[in-house]
């Protein structure tokens, strides 16, 4: 992380219409122009999502994207952004948020998460140890959240 200034350098890409992940190098002049999570949120909307894409349309995306001191020890470090157009404008919008996840996202090798498509099956993104895999999520149809957290954290061995 020290090497690009808190950053990781890398996005992960989920296509969800055709199942492909994929990793992407960040240069460090981007990350120095688009700081933070909602500056790379907007830049990769900008320049992926053309004007007049509604916002449920497969091709628009969806971002969660983590700052700079995300991960570090700073205070109220453990922000992270999710951007994409809104529903209510069809507009860019971001939305923060804090928790255990945009620190994990970096620690799992990714600043940012970038999602496009539709699945064609149930399905949930699963990273670990800098490996990223789509997993089939038909088995919690039907769940509350609290089943759900319960089945997944039991399939991956943390329960």
């Amino acid at each position: 992380m020290a090497k690009l200034g808190g950053y990781m350098g890398k996005i992960l890409r989920v296509d969800l219409t055709n199942e492909r992940l994929t990793d992407e190098k960040v240069d460090e002049a981007t990350l120095r122009k688009f700081l933070g999570g909602t500056g790379l949120g907007a830049k990769i909307m900008y320049d992926e999502v053309p004007g007049g894409i509604e916002w449920s349309d497969p091709r628009n995306r969806i971002i969660w994207t983590a700052g700079v001191l995300c991960g570090t020890r700073a205070p109220a470090s453990g922000t992270y952004a999710v951007a994409t157009k809104g529903p209510l404008t069809n507009l860019f919008v971001a939305s923060h948020c804090n928790g255990y996840f945009g620190p994990r996202l970096k620690f799992a090798g990714y600043d940012t998460i970038v999602v496009q498509g539709a699945a064609k099956r149930w399905v949930y993104l699963y990273i670990h140890d800098g490996v990223a895999e789509l997993r089939n999520a038909a088995y919690l149809l039907g769940r509350d959240t609290w089943e759900t957290e319960e089945m997944l954290k039991k399939e991956i061995g943390e329960a």
